[in-house]
This record gives C-alpha cells, sequence and structure tokens, in this order.
C-alpha cells in the first residue's frame, strides 16, 4: 500500500465503521432535533429569505464549526462564487464572473485590507474556525460600503454576550496525498459574562501544513508579430530534411518545477463587550493573523532562441511541436522562497438606542495588512547551468517542456550563472470611521449615514545586485583556479554540491543539481577575489539587498454620505417591500513613485543575455486625481404567494482600480539583443469601475429547509480598465544590435468603453423527509460583451478589450445528517475561461491566456462521540484534479500542475 492509497484505505475504513455506527443507533431514534449542518442550512436560508436584496449565506454549525476547512473553499458553494487555489487551497473569490478586485471585504462591517498589490482579499489568512457567518451581497443597497461590483462579503465573527459562557476547541492532523508527513492543526474559543452585561471572548487557532506541488510552464508563446524587424515577418527555419518551413509560434522558455513549503497560519481573537444600559451597547474587539511559508523550490528551465541551427516540426497551427537544441546550456535554479502575511485590524463600536424609533451607531476601525513586515529576502534565487549540452523541446501529451538525457547533468559540466535575491514588501493601511442612524416609525424605516476611509498602500522592492556579474564566468570544477570555483567533483561534493534525481509527478524521473540556495556567499566571495574583475565589478559583487528607485505610495481618501428609506405596502393583500436610496461619494488619490532614469544599454558578457542596463539618477514623480460619484439604488421584494418571494433590484456600483495600477513611475525591464524590452507603468488618471445594475430573481421557499430560486442579472461597466502592452521608444537610449533608440512593450492601465456581464443563476436543496438525505444543487451562466473570438486572425484585431475572468460555475453537495453521523460529498465545477492575455507572467500581447475548465470532489464527515465530542474526517480534492492553462491553441500550453489531495482527522469539543 503506497502513500497514495493509505488515505483512500483509512477513509474506507473509518466509513463503513461509522456508518455500521449510525445505522444502529438510527432505529432507537423517535425525533429528529435540528441541529449541526441542517440547522446551518436553515440559518443560511433565513437570512436569504428574510433580505431585502438578492443575499446568500454561510452559517457555522457550531463555534469553531464552520463547514469547511477553508473560507475560500465554502464561499464557493455559493451560487455564482468561484475560488482561485494557491498551494492546492482558496485564497480569492471570483463572483458572478468578477475577479478578486471587484469584490469588497468586511470584516464585522468594517474595511480589510490586504498584503497583496491588488485589491483582491486573500481569504487563506483566515482560519475558518474563528468565523461565525458570512454574507454574501449581490446587490448594493446606499447603506452598503462601495467597491464591490461583483459582490460585498462580510466576515462575521461571534460576540460574548450572545453565546454566554462557552468553550469550543478541535485538534486535528493534516496529509497531502504525495507526503507522508501529519503536521497538527489546533484551534480554542473561550466565552465568558459577568453580571449578565460584560462579556470576554478568545479564540485562537493555529496550522501547519505542509504541501509539495510538480509543474510545468511554458512562459511565453512568441508570436511573428513580436519579431525582430530583420529575421522577416515569418520565422523561417529547417525542418530535419533541411527545408524551410514558416513558424507562426514558437516557445521562449520552458521550466519543470518543484515546490516544497512548509507553512504556518495562526490566527487569533480578542473581543469586549460591554452593556452599561439596556438601551447601549459598547464592542471593542482585535483580530490578528500572521501566515508564514517558507520553502524550497527546484527548477530547471530552458530558454529558445532564435537559432537557425537546428531542426524543427509544426503542426497544422504553424506551432513548433518539436525542437532541437544543440550545444547549449539548461539552467537549475534553486530557490529559497520566504513570505510572511501579517494582519492587525481593531475596531470600536457603539450601538445606542435612543428610543423605541431612533438608533445610532458610531464605530471606527484601524487596519493594517503587510507582506514582509522585517523586509526579509522572501526569494534567494542561486542558478547553476549545465552546459554545454544537447536537449529537445516536444509537446507530449498537451505537456510542452524541454526533455534532456539525465546522464548530461554533471557536476563536470556546470558553470556559476547567477544569483537572485529580493524582497518586496507590501504595507496596506485603512482607517474608517463612519456614523449611522435608523429611525422607525410602523413599516417606515430610514437610514443616514457618513463614512470616512483613509486608505494608503505602499510597495516597495528591495534587490541585491550580483547576478550579471556572475554569470557564466566561473566554472564550478576545473584545474584552474582563475576560472573554477573548486578544482575537482569530489570537491564539490564536500561542498554540499550533488546531481540527484526527482520522481516528478508529470514528466518522470529527472536529474537536478542540489545545493544549498545560499551557496551564492562562496559564489560572491570568489567573484570578489577575482583579479580579472574590475574594482567595480567587485563592488557590484554582493548579496545585499538594497532599496530600489521604484516605490510607490498610493493614498486614496473617500467621504461618503448615504440616505435610505424602507417602506412596506400592502398590495392585493400581499406585503410589498421597497427600499430606495442613494450614495454620494467624494474620492482623492496621491500617487508618488520614483522611476529610474534608464540611460543606455551595453552588450552582455555572455551573448544571447540580456544587456546591462545603465541607469542614471532617480526621478520622483507625483500626480493626484480626485472624482464624485452618486450611487443611487432601487430594490423591491414581493411575497407573491405564502411561500414565494420575488425582487427586483436596480442600482449604480464602483470598483476602484487598482491601487498598484495608480502608481505614477514606470519600471524598464531586461532586453535582449533583437528583441523589445518589457516594461511597465501606472496610470493615476485612472477612473473607477462604474456598473449599472439590475437583478430580477423569484424564490420558492417550500418549507424551513426546502427551496428553489432562479435569477437573472445584467452589468454594464464602463470604464473598464485593461493592462495591455504597446510598443514605446524609449528616447536617447540605442540598441546595440540595431543603431536605433530602443523599443520596449510597456504595460500601461487604461479605461475602455462600456463593457456588460449579464447571467443566469439557479438553485435550490431538499431535504428528503425524514431519511436524513438532503441535496444542495446551484449554478450560474455568465455571458460578456465584448468576449474574445478565437477565430480572430492572428494579430489582426487587437482583443484585449475583451472582458476576462468571466466563466459558468456548478455545486452540487449530496449530505447524510441524522443521529449522531454526518456525512456530505461537494463538487464544484467551474467552466474554462480567457484570464489574460499574453504572456504568462506579463499581459504584452493580444493573444490570450487560457484557464481550462475544473472540478473538484471534497468531502466531510463526523460522529457525535457524546453530545459535547465528535470526531470528524475532512478531505479536499480527494480525486486529485490537477490544473492547465494555454493560448489560443489548447497545445500552447502555458501550465501544468500536478492534482493533490488534503485530508484532516481530527476530535472536536463544545460545551
Amino acid at each position: 500500500m503506497n502513500k497514495y492509497t493509505k488515505p483512500m484505505f483509512k477513509i474506507s475504513v473509518l466509513s463503513l465503521a461509522i456508518a455500521a455506527s449510525a445505522q444502529a443507533q438510527e432505529q432507537a431514534l423517535e425525533e429528529i432535533v435540528v441541529t449541526g449542518y441542517k440547522a446551518s442550512l436553515k440559518s443560511a436560508l433565513d437570512t436569504k429569505r428574510d433580505s431585502n436584496g438578492v443575499v446568500d449565506a454561510i452559517s457555522s454549525e457550531d463555534i469553531g464549526k464552520f463547514p469547511d476547512t477553508n473560507l475560500a473553499e465554502s464561499l464557493q458553494r455559493i451560487t455564482g462564487v468561484s475560488i482561485d487555489r494557491s498551494g492546492g487551497e482558496g485564497r480569492q473569490v471570483t463572483v458572478r464572473g468578477l475577479g478578486p478586485q471587484f469584490n469588497t471585504v468586511l470584516l464585522n462591517g468594517r474595511q480589510m485590507p490586504n498584503a497583496n498589490a491588488s485589491r483582491g482579499f486573500n481569504f487563506d489568512t483566515v482560519a475558518a474556525e474563528m468565523v461565525s457567518g458570512v454574507e454574501v451581497y449581490k446587490t448594493s443597497t446606499a447603506t452598503t460600503q462601495s467597491g464591490g461590483i461583483g459582490a460585498t462579503i462580510n466576515v462575521k465573527t461571534a460576540k460574548p454576550l450572545d453565546l454566554g459562557t462557552k468553550f469550543a476547541g478541535s485538534v486535528k492532523g493534516l496529509n497531502e496525498t504525495n507526503l507522508d508527513d501529519v503536521t497538527p492543526a489546533i484551534s480554542g474559543l473561550v466565552s465568558t459574562t459577568f453580571n449578565d452585561n460584560f462579556g470576554v471572548l478568545a479564540a485562537v487557532s493555529y496550522q501547519e501544513r505542509q504541501y509539495q506541488t510538480d509543474s510545468v510552464e511554458q512562459r511565453r508563446w512568441d508570436w511573428r508579430s513580436r519579431r525582430p524587424a530583420t529575421q522577416g515577418s515569418y520565422l523561417v527555419l529547417p525542418d530535419a530534411q533541411g527545408n524551410p518551413i514558416n513558424a507562426d509560434f514558437y516557445p521562449t522558455q520552458t521550466a519543470v518545477k518543484r515546490q516544497e513549503f512548509e507553512r504556518e497560519r495562526l490566527n487569533g481573537s480578542l473581543v469586549f463587550e460591554y452593556k452599561p444600559a439596556d438601551n447601549l451597547s459598547i464592542t471593542l474587539d482585535a483580530q490578528y493573523s500572521d501566515l508564514q511559508q517558507e520553502g524550497m523550490e527546484y527548477e530547471s528551465a530552458a530558454w529558445y532562441g532564435y537559432g537557425n541551427n537546428e531542426q524543427y516540426e509544426i503542426d497544422e497551427n504553424a506551432t513548433i511541436v518539436n525542437r532541437t537544441v544543440t550545444n547549449a546550456g539548461l539552467d537549475f535554479f534553486v530557490n529559497n522562497p520566504v513570505t510572511q502575511e501579517t494582519g492587525l485590524s481593531t475596531g470600536l463600536e457603539v450601538d445606542w438606542d435612543i428610543s423605541d424609533s431612533s438608533k445610532l451607531v458610531l464605530g471606527y476601525s484601524q487596519s493594517k495588512a503587510e507582506a514582509q513586515p522585517d523586509k526579509q529576502a522572501n526569494i534567494s534565487r542561486s542558478d547553476v547551468q549545465a552546459s554545454p549540452l544537447s536537449f529537445t523541446f516536444e509537446i507530449r501529451d498537451d505537456v510542452a517542456s524541454h526533455y534532456y538525457d539525465n546522464t548530461d547533468i554533471s557536476l563536470a559540466n556546470a558553470r556559476i550563472w547567477q544569483y537572485d535575491g529580493y524582497s518586496d514588501p507590501r504595507t496596506d493601511e485603512i482607517k474608517q470611521s463612519r456614523v449611522d442612524y435608523t429611525f422607525t416609525e410602523d413599516s417606515l424605516t430610514v437610514k443616514a449615514g457618513l463614512m470616512f476611509t483613509d486608505q494608503t498602500k505602499t510597495i516597495e522592492q528591495y534587490m541585491a545586485k550580483a547576478g550579471t556579474v556572475l554569470q557564466g564566468k566561473y566554472n564550478l570544477v576545473g584545474a584552474d583556479p582563475a576560472t573554477s570555483i573548486y578544482r575537482s567533483v569530489a570537491d564539490a561534493q564536500n561542498a554540499g554540491y550533488a546531481v540527484k534525481t526527482m520522481n516528478h509527478a508529470i514528466l518522470g524521473n529527472l536529474a537536478y543539481f542540489s545545493f544549498d540556495p545560499l551557496a551564492f556567499n562562496d559564489w560572491i566571495a570568489y567573484a570578489q577575489q577575482d583579479a580579472g574583475a574590475t574594482a567595480a565589478q567587485k563592488d557590484a559583487a554582493n548579496s545585499t539587498l538594497e532599496l530600489q528607485p521604484n516605490w510607490s505610495e498610493i493614498n486614496e481618501q473617500t467621504t461618503a454620505v448615504y440616505v435610505e428609506a424602507t417602506k412596506s405596502f400592502d398590495l392585493n393583500g400581499r406585503d410589498l417591500t421597497v427600499v430606495l436610496g442613494t450614495r454620494y461619494e467624494d474620492t482623492s488619490v496621491d500617487s508618488t513613485s520614483l522611476e529610474q532614469t534608464l540611460v543606455s544599454l551595453t552588450p552582455p558578457a555572455v551573448a544571447g543575455e540580456s544587456y546591462t542596463r545603465v541607469y542614471g539618477d532617480s526621478v520622483p514623480f507625483t500626480d493626484g486625481d480626485g472624482y464624485d460619484v452618486f450611487l443611487p439604488n432601487l430594490s423591491l421584494k414581493y411575497d407573491l404567494m405564502d411561500d414565494v418571494v420575488v425582487r427586483f433590484g436596480a442600482s449604480r456600483t464602483i470598483t476602484r482600480p487598482e491601487l498598484s495600477d495608480l502608481k505614477s513611475a514606470r519600471t524598464l525591464g531586461d532586453v535582449r539583443e533583437g528583441q523589445t524590452g518589457v516594461g511597465s507603468a501606472g496610470n493615476p488618471n485612472l477612473k473607477p469601475f462604474m456598473s449599472d445594475n439590475f437583478d430580477l430573481s423569484a424564490e420558492w421557499y417550500v418549507n424551513d429547509f426546502d427551496y428553489v430560486s432562479i435569477g437573472a442579472f445584467s452589468k454594464s461597466i464602463d470604464n473598464f480598465v485593461v493592462t495591455e502592452g504597446l510598443p514605446e521608444t524609449i528616447s536617447g537610449v540605442i540598441d546595440p544590435s540595431t543603431g536605433q533608440d530602443v523599443v520596449y512593450e510597456m504595460r500601461r492601465p487604461r479605461n475602455l468603453d462600456t463593457k456588460k456581464v449579464s447571467g443566469i443563476e439557479v438553485g435550490g436543496q431538499h431535504i428528503f423527509g425524514d431519511t436524513g438525505f438532503g441535496v444542495i444543487a446551484n449554478a450560474t451562466f455568465v455571458f460578456a460583451d465584448p468576449d474574445y473570438d478565437f477565430e480572430t486572425p492572428l494579430g489582426e484585431i487587437p482583443t484585449a478589450d475583451a472582458v476576462v475572468g468571466v466563466s459558468d460555475s456548478a455545486n452540487l453537495v449530496g449530505f447524510y445528517e441524522n443521529g449522531p453521523f454526518q456525512i456530505r460529498i461537494a463538487y464544484n465545477w467551474r467552466d474554462s475561461f480567457v484570464r489574460g492575455f499574453q504572456y504568462y507572467y506579463t499581459s504584452t500581447s493580444n493573444e490570450p491566456v487560457v484557464v481550462e475548465d475544473y472540478s473538484q470532489i471534497d468531502i466531510s464527515m463526523s460522529y457525535d462521540l457524546t453530545d459535547n465530542v465528535s470526531i470528524f474526517l475532512e478531505g479536499i480534492n480527494v480525486t486529485e484534479e490537477g490544473s492547465r492553462i494555454h493560448g489560443r491553441e489548447k497545445n500552447h500550453m502555458f501550465y501544468v500542475g500536478e492534482g493533490v489531495g488534503r485530508y484532516a482527522l481530527g476530535v472536536r469539543a463544545s460545551f
């Protein structure tokens, strides 16, 4: 029994044992008590039915018992919600086809910062055990904070006076199917009250996780319009017989990777709640998170130039599917990535019931999220190249990769190539104040409020300078001490260098160089003692991380005022609820950043590598802009029948541009001989996305548990922002290969015309009488205009204006809950979608990047040993589905990653 079948065997045995025990006890039960998963379904359904807009919710089954092990994994069960994964775990969410930056995430009603360069929130920083419920508002009201064209997601935590005296905790062991190790996770919550008017709640969650992922990447498919003019309109190459062939698409770099990570996540919550009087409540809370990851990455990478002395094979799409490379080198990177994301959010809220009809709420919060808070290096990457040798590029079974003979990888033919060290600290701070007033009389409710939000995002970058000094200058092993670091292979082995073989999940057995990624310290010391190096080269050979002159600080201040009225009417003996309101917001943006002035390019020491960029002084750029918006809303809720609710909503919402897109300076990257460079720049004058939204839905509530719903939505989004690469000439900087000003393909964000996203949502759930069985099903069909047209001739029409990230999705959940036994099996599916435009890392052309359809099956089962203690088993991606990304054609592979299952076995207690 191997490590892959062992977890499944354990699950099967445990399932049979629990099922047999449950069946024996079921015969003695005379009454079914609504608790556990069914109780959480009922609570979520009540929230959906009672709301005036289109709202979906998830409720905790019990304190510390959320339906899934990860908050994002739970959210994907909601109609229209899809998730993006990182390391096999849900990280960010997409709602109704609109990506993470289009969704506002709140914690107990206040805006949450994030440590990304974007606005998208990382849900894997929040432990599911800390959450009591999540509400997803798909339609907007004037009282709802702006920013969520897709949705506003409010994460709720418990309060002590609601819980009273309570203890809950769990301990579990985690295992990934491609690893043998089991790692711990523990959580606990204690709530207590004093004199019935003062309560304290403390909660903590700690998790360790180990995971490993094997993948293959093809980082860009170049095509003929990107070829240097000196090469002609087609790449003319010889086939095996030496006959010329024309290729439209050809690879630039393939990488075979293994990532091994250890992760620690710590979450803490502390809440004080005080009611000095029956009509006055004061709540002070603090939420803390710390997510740390450290790992090793092993990468074998091949770079493909424009060689004309090799053999090629193309397919019917003029794509190179086979290529022989001779007398070249393979790069073997060993990386040591270290990342940390911390967050601290504190909030004070005062609720004062002034009278039976008036209520005042005062709130202030201060939140901060940081990435690399201590400015530690988040990657140290060393590169040893095997050269010279021959290898092939080939597309095999939809995997585009390089293939080589393992016996060719030897310490005797290794060259020291380069070192990359960098850190990219990011800080996001939000200060928020609000005043909310509510007046209620009979069937009329009027709400008015004022909110001020001050958000500052700072992005820095620290880099070491050693890389270009080391490239190809020294052999790892050789007799000449002037050109070789070690005299023999044995000496290199004694220093920790080795050739090892990994069983790669996608490509099988692969030889690779293994060594300490911090070995560059020895390389640098060697280079500094090199008698042939200039003083400038010796000075540049160092591993010190230095602040780069491309930092940016974006400050965004928003003042919002709102008023909203809710009125109930009798229409033909049925309740009609009308909500009418508007929100006015005034936003100012200040953007400050530095730009390095590129002065010249000099040829590299090794032919075919990047030019050396020579920079002048850094020039500060400061820019700013402002805008104000009115955001009206109207919603109608009509009880068409006793158990049928019809809803209509019309609203205007906005999503602000990515803060990283608002920086004012340019960044100019590498440029190689005969090629355009790749650069990026921001645009402080970007206007917010503005969407006019319409929703129409009908919901049939059969009973407390069963319902069927169908809805349609339409979003007309103006000022749509896309980032695309367009050629820009850098005046006065000469390209040595052409003698002309160098050309960079610059990525710049810009506002476009109106885009449209519409869709249909269907959903429902049903419990089969007293059997304990139930089912939940939903599906969302999303349509975008303009959509990407794959029939567009290559390079003929710019298609980067197409709406990206839009796809259909569906969920099917079957569950059984009766007596002490509970089991749930959840199937999630997302259709393929265009994520952006080439290449894989950067958007520099109008050719598409397509994420293929993906499905996943998760399981959860538990057995109550007593009224207070249960054992549970959880499985994520039990069928071990992998992922794949491709370009215009399916064999234009960008990424293939293995699928890994994850299991947890543990004990939970609640008193």
